[in-house]
């Protein structure tokens, strides 16, 4: 017998609700420091691109961003308790410590800088905290450390101390199931360091979309590029083959169409002449009329389509 599904009470369902109406979810301007250490180039590139809406996330695991956040402040607590010094905040703006590279096109922020490190006292680190389930920590420990078990958090702080001119960091994290505590201190590794930036140049400057590199595991469980696969991209600049990202200037996008650069705003709304990137169209290109603004394709299933002019 199918049992049947345990209703939601309504106090929860308002929570939830509160916690998604007051998060605000916007297309990204630059890449993230973040997001350089991950496997698929395409996901980082779609993502700088613009092609499909921000991700939206239920109540629950908004709480559950809350409460990662709830951890941070509790470990730089925990450190400052343990006597070591930790700015958690820029002098010079209140907020996070920032850092933007490859000409504006890349960001990341911080969790701070820490001295009197027990192992190091006398050394300033970049300070990276993480909270971990049961799962994750496990593996942490299992392979060795951060550069092994989360290659996305070793790039973090490679690019973090690499723009702060500082050879240490501090990876602090907490297992959430047990209160476990891990500290580790990695070392600056130029090379990996300079990679990730030329790897952000070239993704903000590249024009054709990149293959996808998912592990396949990822992709059946519904994660990376799959929840995308086979979608249109939305119309907005940046899926424009009329407009370039530049490595001069501060984050500067320029349109061929109509020889002039880019406010964000612009980028945002697009134009009606849009033309979509050929290497966003799920076909091959066949013809094309400048004059008219068309251009031609078939499709993969052997229709024909046509994107820009009339009719």
């Amino acid at each position: 017998m199918t049992a049947f599904p345990v209703a939601q009470p309504l106090t929860v369902g308002n929570i939830y609700a509160a916690l998604e109406q007051a998060n605000r979810s916007d297309l990204h301007p630059r890449l993230s420091a973040s997001q350089l250490g991950g496997e698929c180039e395409r996901q980082i590139w779609d993502g700088f691109r613009w092609l499909f809406p921000p991700e939206r996330f239920d109540g629950r695991k908004l709480s559950i961003f809350r409460t990662g956040e709830v951890w941070e402040e509790r470990i730089v607590g925990m450190l400052r308790a343990a006597d070591m010094e930790v700015d958690d905040v820029d002098p010079a703006t209140g907020e996070q410590f920032r850092i933007v590279f490859a000409a504006g096109h890349a960001s990341g922020r911080t969790d701070g800088k820490v001295r009197n490190v027990p192992e190091a006292p006398k050394t300033e680190h970049v300070l990276e905290v993480k909270s971990h389930n049961d799962r994750s920590f496990k593996d942490l420990l299992k392979k060795g450390g951060v550069r092994e078990a989360k290659p996305a958090h070793f790039a973090q702080v490679q690019l973090y101390m690499h723009h702060q001119h500082l050879t240490r960091a501090l990876y602090v994290c907490i297992n959430k199931n047990d209160d476990t505590v891990y500290a580790e201190r990695i070392e600056y590794d130029a090379v990996a360091a300079l990679q990730l930036v030329a790897k952000a140049e070239r993704l903000a400057t590249q024009e054709r979309r990149p293959s996808c590199t998912c592990p396949s595991y990822f992709l059946k469980a519904g994660y990376g590029c799959a929840p995308n696969d086979g979608l249109m991209p939305n119309r907005n600049c940046r899926t424009c083959l009329h407009a370039t990202a530049h490595l001069d200037g501060d984050a500067r996008w320029s349109c061929a169409r109509w020889t002039q650069d880019l406010t964000l705003e612009e980028q945002r709304a697009g134009c009606p002449s849009h033309l979509f990137n050929p290497s966003l169209v799920p076909g091959e290109q066949f013809d094309a009329d400048e004059a008219g603004e068309w251009v031609m394709y078939r499709l993969a299933d052997g229709s024909v389509w046509k994107d820009g002019g009339v009719g």
